[in-house]
């Protein structure tokens, strides 16, 4: 039995794309803090982030950043890929409520590294840019389950 997986490096092309959206809710923000242990107060505390040049929380931006493995682990190339570099560059701060759309196109297709460059974009509902990146993905190769 072969077990599931995404698409292979020989079954991608440079151009394909895929998305993902979610609206950011004070649960996102509340469960990402305590996963990762950074409660730094500017998502976390309302009342000191009223007092920043934000106006008020923002979230954290590598939050937004992890949304790029949903599309890579469950879109393009999908199961069994992994990241193995990441550059990002945040442009706009992203708000409880906004609601983000990532999309990822493949760039460059390694076959004999068995890797696939990328970059992505992040926008918010009012179409503004709020993050770029780029990396590089190692798709999923095939194999057989023990039985």
């Amino acid at each position: 039995m072969i077990a599931r997986i995404g698409r292979t490096i020989d079954e991608l092309s440079v151009g394909e794309s895929a998305y993902f959206a979610k609206t950011f809710s004070e649960a996102d923000m509340l469960l990402f803090a305590g996963v990762t242990g950074d409660v730094n107060q500017l998502p976390i505390n309302e009342e000191f982030a009223k007092k920043t040049r934000y106006g008020r929380r923002i979230a954290h931006g590598m939050l937004t950043a992890s949304f790029i493995t949903n599309i890579i682990g469950m879109r393009l190339p999908g199961y069994g890929s992994t990241m193995s570099r990441q550059s990002v560059r945040f442009v706009k701060p992203v708000y409880i409520g906004d609601t983000i759309e990532v999309g990822l196109e493949l760039t460059e297709l390694r076959v004999t590294e068995n890797e696939a460059d990328f970059s992505a974009n992040a926008t918010n509902q009012h179409g503004e840019v709020v993050m770029t990146a780029s990396g590089t993905i190692i798709p999923p190769v095939p194999f057989e389950e023990p039985t």
